[in-house]
């Protein structure tokens, strides 16, 4: 009965560790460009965290479009619908 169980939980977990992972590697774009970015899960609410060095819109299809306005360092923050945090670190380079 416990193997069953065990199975269930890393078929729930596995994807979310391996999604983390490819979020905290981070996004790297350069000033006047745009970039889609995978979101890890689907988010509740999210936004930049310096909009004057990035900007970023969510779209339908659980992506990211993150556009470098400035040199800098930032990060998209929130939180999904199980209120776990959502944190990608952005790069923006000339």
């Amino acid at each position: 009965m416990g193997r069953p169980n065990l199975l269930v939980l890393f078929a729930i977990v596995l994807p979310l560790l391996f999604a983390g992972e490819a979020a905290a590697a981070g996004v790297k774009v350069k000033v006047g460009q745009t970039v889609k970015v995978p979101l890890p899960r689907q988010p509740k609410i999210l936004g930049i965290e310096d909009p004057s060095i990035a900007s970023m819109k969510v779209t339908d299809d659980g992506h990211a479009m993150v556009t470098g306005l400035r040199p800098g360092k930032t990060r998209i923050i929130g939180r999904d619908f199980a209120e776990l945090p959502i944190i990608i670190p952005v790069t923006v380079t000339r």
